[in-house]
């Protein structure tokens, strides 16, 4: 199967209402606009307005209209998580517990230090995530996932392995367990 022809969807936050590492986060959705691979891309700018206009500014100087969507804050993340392919993204602890849990890859852009960076250490241990640091080149980065249908489908299957998709059933069952053990006594 040619990867050129799969259209493949990356789903990619790049707001929220600071704009903490936006110029990265441009320069990221600058590499997917200019890229030749079929992709298509919704990016969420949050509440940030400066970042949307920016993010608007860069579908229209590169003619992608047709695949990238540019959108404002959203609760709809399970439904557009849901369809795509990879998240790009900060990881913060919902979005990485809401992508494994979508079996998503992710490419982790400007994690705040501390917990965030702890979250991007581990998903690229375990090859479910690639981070792409202060000092990395992301166009290599991105290009090698676009270019590569193995190493995107290896990652799904990391993120496969970490979900934990019982998570809320499993931590009821302790709670009620622990409740039983404490009635007993």
């Amino acid at each position: 199967m040619d990867y050129l022809k799969i259209k493949r969807l990356f789903y990619f936050f790049g707001g929220g209402e600071y704009g903490i590492g936006k110029n990265k986060t441009i320069n990221i959705l600058n590499i997917l606009a200019k890229s030749d691979y079929n992709i298509q891309v919704v990016a969420i700018a949050g509440r940030n307005r400066k970042l949307k206009v920016a993010f608007e500014n860069i579908v229209l100087e590169n003619n992608k209209q047709d695949c990238i969507k540019v959108l404002p804050f959203t609760n709809k993340v399970p439904e557009l998580m849901s369809i795509s392919d990879l998240v790009i993204t900060k990881p913060g602890g919902l979005t990485t517990s809401e992508s494994l849990a979508s079996s998503l890859p992710m490419i982790i852009i400007n994690p705040i230090p501390g917990q965030e960076e702890q979250n991007a250490e581990f998903l690229e241990a375990e090859g479910a995530g690639i981070w792409i640091k202060k000092d990395s080149n992301s166009t290599a980065i991105i290009n090698n996932i676009l270019s590569d249908e193995n190493k995107l489908n290896n990652m799904k299957q990391n993120s496969i392995k970490l979900a934990k998709v019982h998570s809320t059933e499993n931590i009821c069952k302790i709670c009620l367990e622990g409740k039983e053990n404490k009635n007993d006594k």
